[in-house]
């Protein structure tokens, strides 16, 4: 699934509604069939994950790896 780069809220939500909108579509995330629930959750790891990725010195970034500590 081809994620925005980037770490803004727009774009995180972004990332989440298209993941969720292939999963509508096949019932799976990562190739793997999922229920709601779990789809979400893993939608948003997958955004987030990214997001942190895209922009170390962003604030968002920041604030996930001082939570992670």
């Amino acid at each position: 699934m081809p994620l925005k780069e980037g770490s803004s809220k727009d774009v995180i939500s972004t990332n989440i509604e298209h993941c969720m909108s292939k999963w509508k579509e096949t019932g799976k995330v990562s190739g793997k069939s999922v229920g709601k629930d779990k789809a979400m959750k893993m939608c948003a790891a997958m955004a987030y994950d990214s997001a942190k990725g895209s922009a170390d010195s962003d604030a968002l970034s920041n604030a996930i790896k001082k939570r992670r500590k």
